[in-house]
């Protein structure tokens, strides 16, 4: 296997947490959540330290953990993308619980971790007019890589991944001609997607592929990247520095980031991503993943209190995700907790599940 780069998943400082007390009601409920590909190497290390509750977590993509929890079929979903369209009829509340980087990942033969690429090589590797590892455009900036004289096999999420409308969010921003927060990786102005490309439902079996293909090219989290045998690029930032997608890098982005302040319980907190900020030294293609739970309405009387076991028990949760097993356990997987800047909103979405 190539040498990770693990030296960059040095341990972030971890955020001291509160100490969250459990209703009574609250423990030893099992709670089932779908969602967020992207999320899942975090997710399910801290549902197999939770011993409060049963909290079990199936990777689908985010499009799926939408519209199983809108329809009621899970406790919890988790999405690297809020609604756009089909939100639940029920009152609810979305909860951004952690971040990372979005890596980009290849098999070029002969070709290590480090590759620089550029929001326009990334762009014309997806549309398909950038086709072969020798493309004068990647060769330009990678003089002293000996690049493979062979075609890029593009690998790419399948609809409804979060992942995706991030990534057409980036390139829409940085580079243009592809339609903001698609997640099914449309090309805007009728361009075409690469002809050579096969999608994947969620990021492990996109990873597995570019792991078993020599000279493919795709994009997930970096804990599948980490632990897969493949190459890891740097990608330009606004600054100009081509950068790895390392924690840290990934936390000097999402940190800058600007909350959304709304009278809307379910947007209140989220992120207005701009992926054209620039800022020293980090990594400009990292996102968000949310926990979506039931809101509880008091109907205007502050004094009433949930005592629904199962969302209460979503409640615990995400402050179990947010205080503790995240500041714990995200730098050694990849992944970023939320900064100080963000946390009291956070919190304060915890406190409306019930």
């Amino acid at each position: 296997m190539r040498n990770k780069i693990t030296t960059a998943v040095a341990a972030l400082a971890v955020v001291a947490g509160l100490i969250v007390s459990v209703p009574a009601q609250a423990a030893g409920v099992p709670l089932a959540g779908k969602g967020s590909s992207f999320a899942n190497g975090m997710i399910q290390a801290c549902a197999a330290a939770y011993t409060t509750n049963d909290a079990t977590y199936t990777s689908t993509g985010s499009g799926t953990g939408r519209t199983e929890f809108a329809a009621g079929n899970i406790q919890y979903g988790m999405t690297d993308s809020p609604y756009s369209s089909g939100a639940p009829s029920f009152p609810y509340v979305t909860v951004p619980l952690l971040g990372g980087p979005v890596a980009f990942a290849y098999s070029a033969v002969g070709v290590g971790d480090g590759l620089q690429l550029t929001p326009e090589i990334i762009s014309g590797i997806l549309k398909g007019t950038i086709t072969r590892w020798d493309d004068a455009s990647i060769k330009a900036i990678n003089t002293r890589i000996k690049l493979p004289k062979k075609a890029i096999k593009v690998a790419y999420r399948a609809s409804g991944s979060g992942t995706n409308s991030n990534l057409t969010n980036y390139l829409s921003q940085t580079v243009g001609g592809w339609t903001k927060g698609s997640s099914d990786m449309k090309a805007a102005a009728g361009a075409d997607f690469a002809t050579n490309s096969t999608s994947f439902a969620n990021s492990q079996l996109l990873a597995a592929y570019i792991e078993d293909n020599s000279n493919a090219f795709g994009y997930f989290d970096l804990s599948d990247a980490l632990t897969a045998d493949v190459g890891i690029a740097k990608l330009r930032n606004a600054a100009g520095a081509f950068v790895a997608p390392t924690p840290s890098a990934a936390g000097r982005f999402i940190n800058a980031q600007t909350p959304v302040v709304s009278a809307s319980d379910a947007t209140n907190g989220t992120l207005n991503i701009d992926f054209t900020k620039v800022i020293s030294g980090a990594y400009q293609l990292s996102i968000v993943t949310y926990g979506l739970a039931p809101r509880f309405d008091n109907g205007g009387d502050t004094k009433l209190k949930s005592t629904n076991a199962t969302k209460l028990a979503v409640q615990n949760w995400f402050n179990y995700m947010v205080m503790t097993c995240v500041p714990a356990k995200a730098a050694t997987l990849g992944y970023v907790p939320v900064g100080s800047s963000l946390k009291t909103a956070v919190l304060k979405q915890i406190k409306l599940i019930g």
